[in-house]
């Protein structure tokens, strides 16, 4: 199982997960973008995971519906686009020899979903959409903090390998917010300064992992609800 990271919008990631000749392809924000790289890569597309449906996270999904027979999945929204195979907590999707299971994780959106890919070749991959970023967490814009903060511990008690694919390119601000909060704090500077090194060579922030962000990510490291709601707020000022 191979996974690949596309750039697409201003800032935001759709990724590409195939086996030598099937894909699924998690928030195509674009369909020409992920249309390319199937057709470069001579790949059959089978699944389109949604994580929330916001527009530049589903933009692609009738474009691709009309050219593929590709099967929509997400939470039973609405919003969502020819969704097909509405998911709940704990629903399990065969891919490729591995699975994806769903996680409801509201907070960012109403209806937010995380996939955690599991297969035998290599550790587990969660991707998060705008529930937890690399270094942060998404705006409260359909929820509230408490929604949330409920999230975000789900996420951190998966195993700490855990890979994690979140849905924007945000990872800079993050830690540039975070060592505004704590200046003197060692783990927040030496990663802001990998990270830039990173976009430097135009490599992306992504993949990060659980373990890393319980250490370098100021929501996670937050010990109550309210100093996690505080925190948000001043973030959303930032």
């Amino acid at each position: 199982m191979k996974i690949v990271v596309l750039p697409l919008l201003a800032d935001n990631y759709t990724y590409l997960l195939h086996t030598e000749t099937e894909a699924a392809v998690v928030d195509p924000a674009d369909a020409d973008v992920v249309q390319r790289e199937l057709e470069r890569r001579s790949l059959t597309l089978t699944h389109m995971l949604i994580t929330h449906a916001h527009h530049d996270h589903v933009g692609g999904v009738p474009s691709l519906k009309r050219h593929t027979a590709a099967a929509v999945v997400g939470a039973p929204d609405d919003r969502i686009p020819g969704l097909d195979h509405p998911v709940r907590e704990g629903s399990v999707l065969a891919f490729g020899g591995a699975s994806f299971t769903a996680l409801m994780t509201p907070g960012h959106g109403a209806h937010d979903v995380s996939y955690l890919l599991q297969t035998p070749d290599r550790q587990d991959a969660l991707f998060c959409g705008d529930t937890l970023f690399v270094s942060g967490c998404g705006r409260l814009l359909e929820s509230d903090a408490e929604t949330m903060w409920a999230s975000l511990k789900k996420l951190a008690a998966l195993p700490d390998d855990t890979e994690l694919y979140c849905g924007h390119e945000y990872t800079e601000e993050n830690l540039e917010f975070a060592v505004s909060e704590c200046p003197d704090d060692p783990v927040y500077q030496k990663r802001l300064i990998a990270v830039r090194e990173r976009l430097r060579e135009g490599l992306p922030s992504v993949p990060s992992n659980i373990g890393l962000e319980k250490k370098a990510n100021p929501f996670l490291r937050c010990e109550s609800l309210v100093e996690f709601a505080d925190l948000r707020k001043r973030k959303d000022r930032f």
